[in-house]
């Protein structure tokens, strides 16, 4: 048998809903029932009952519960234990995306040491429902994510809280021509639109750069040349010469600043984020703790 599927049953008892209980879970429905399914497959019996709105639990459902709640919290405790007992060295876990590794983190990172003292850190890095599903499920003792009107994060806030510990923007930028000027201008034309560096619609700065360029009004033409779900692959290219990106202030600033890079839109203005720190309201270790407290206090 899987844990996560007592984790799931957990949920669904909880929610008394199929479709928010896989939301909560960063699965989808189908895939969230095919483990409830196979949960039951293996008790023997019905757990659930799938015809009342809200549904309720069978009687085996109700007797497995209890045992289920236990199994799951003495899992996570013990993983605990385990990680800060081994080799005598407590580690702390963050879960966070790659770009949000390199520009964000070295700074928590700094700050949280100078107030706390060394601090021996596992770098998890993935999407962001990835990383929710980690900290929900115990793997991750704090999550570093992107946050915006355009990304529920669908975290239980009775389990989890958050707190901002910086903020961002995309900016457009190009290489420069020999006369400074952007290679790569907006706002294009009909006839000549911009080749554009896109993100992967599935990751988070493309649903933020999309919702931007919408609230923005501008009548922009581009043609998208390169997608990826790596932002730095397109500041490479970016640098080369290959189309305007929209990237992340933290990523670009040093090139802006040296000319290896320039604004691309004469009007100037980036679309803002915020990154936001989550734990579990219930710190997993002392450490965690007293880092989140260094996290709160800017």
């Amino acid at each position: 048998m899987d844990h996560k599927w007592l984790e799931d049953f957990v949920m669904l008892a909880r929610e008394r809903s199929f479709s928010r209980a896989a939301q909560l879970r960063h699965v989808t429905q189908p895939q969230f029932s095919r483990r409830i399914r196979a949960l039951e497959l293996w008790a023997g019996a019905e757990l659930v009952n799938r015809s009342g709105v809200p549904l309720s639990l069978t009687p085996a459902g109700e007797e497995l519960l209890p045992a289920a709640r236990r199994a799951v919290d003495s899992l996570s405790d013990t993983r605990a234990r385990i990680r800060q007992s081994s080799q005598g060295l407590e580690w702390v876990t963050l879960a966070t995306g790659r770009t949000l590794s390199r520009t964000a983190v070295p700074q928590w990172l700094e700050q949280a040491r100078r107030q706390v003292g060394e601090v021996r850190l596992r770098i998890v890095t993935g999407s962001i429902h990835e990383g929710a599903t980690l900290l929900e499920q115990g793997g991750a003792d704090f999550l570093l994510t992107f946050t915006h009107p355009r990304l529920p994060l669908l975290l239980d806030e009775q389990l989890f809280e958050g707190v901002t510990i910086g903020t961002d923007e995309l900016v457009a930028v190009s290489s420069p021509r020999a006369d400074r000027k952007p290679l790569h201008a907006l706002p294009g034309t009909a006839r000549k639109p911009v080749p554009m560096l896109g993100y992967a619609p599935t990751l988070a700065l493309s649903q933020i750069l999309q919702d931007g360029l919408t609230r923005a009004g501008k009548d922009l033409h581009l043609r998208t040349v390169t997608e990826s779900d790596f932002a730095e692959s397109l500041h490479a290219q970016a640098l080369q010469g290959v189309g305007v990106a929209w990237l992340p202030r933290a990523l670009v600033e040093d090139d802006m600043r040296s000319g290896r890079l320039v604004a691309a839109d004469r009007a100037g203005g980036g679309i803002g984020f915020e990154i936001r720190l989550y734990r579990p309201r219930k710190a997993r270790s002392e450490l965690a703790h007293r880092i989140w407290q260094a996290s709160a206090t800017r």
